[in-house]
């Protein structure tokens, strides 16, 4: 495995047509080449939830920056987790009567060509694979949605067709996050594959996703080559010309010695 990988990156966030950004998003690299992507959307729904996205990219920034070298992702994640929560509760609990708070969350890592990702939420995380010429999504979003199919998989007496129907505005509301005075997020999701030099990682939050073609993308890198830390301010800028209506922030990695082989 490579011990000093080399990575373009590029990373972006705006407010967009929001009267405030509680979107929240960190990169950074050690000296050993491990890699970190957090990506986090506050709810929405849940005035003052800026804090808590704010918090939990802090949590993750600030013990990844001390650390020569991360040996137990898991671990390291779960302290992380742990830690943002505790923070958001506090906070809630101490500054704004109990009112909930919270955020969804992706988080990944990269060690050499492996690349482990947790997700609580509806930001995703992409892979281009430049074997297979193809995007892959990696996360599943937690929305009742998914949820209601779950159930169906489970329990062959569920009837999925009349649970849409019922809940047809509610259908992408979230069942997990991470949010104050709960613990929904102890039931994260973890993705671990591998990655080669070429492939590309787009992590992203609804804001963007739902207005871009993964297409748009791949093209985008193509014509930025030179100038590969416009990406994600491109990105943002094509999902605002198709009509986004939510906080925007991105992130695009890409490995270029990164070799599967090694």
């Amino acid at each position: 495995m490579p011990q000093n990988l080399i990575f373009n990156y590029s990373t972006a966030t705006n407010k967009g047509l929001r009267e405030i950004n509680e979107d929240a998003n960190w990169i950074g690299f050690n000296k050993h080449g491990q890699g970190l992507i957090v990506v986090c959307d506050g709810i929405g729904s849940q005035d003052d939830s800026q804090i808590a996205s704010l918090i939990t990219v802090d949590v993750f920034k600030k013990n990844f920056s001390k650390k020569s070298k991360v040996r137990n992702i898991e671990y390291f994640f779960n302290k992380c987790l742990r830690t943002s929560y505790n923070q958001i509760t506090n906070i809630a609990n101490q500054k704004l009567n109990g009112k909930k708070i919270g955020t969804t969350l992706v988080v990944t890592f990269i060690d050499g060509t492996k690349v482990t990702t947790f997700n609580l939420g509806d930001s995703r995380l992409y892979h281009y694979s430049l074997q297979d010429e193809q995007w892959t999504i990696i996360t599943r979003d937690h929305n009742l949605y998914n949820h209601f199919i779950d159930l169906a998989e489970k329990d062959k007496s569920v009837d999925i067709n009349t649970l849409c129907a019922r809940y047809k505005n509610q259908l992408l509301a979230l069942t997990k996050c991470l949010e104050s005075n709960s613990t929904v997020h102890n039931n994260y999701d973890k993705f671990v594959f591998n990655i080669c030099g070429g492939d590309v990682l787009f992590q992203a939050t609804d804001g963007v996703y739902h207005f871009l073609k993964l297409s748009d993308v791949t093209e985008t890198i193509k014509n930025n080559r030179n100038n590969f830390d416009a990406i994600s301010r491109n990105l943002i800028h094509i999902a605002l010309d198709n009509k986004s209506n939510d906080n925007l922030t991105c992130v695009v990695v890409e490995p270029l010695n990164a070799n599967s082989d090694d």
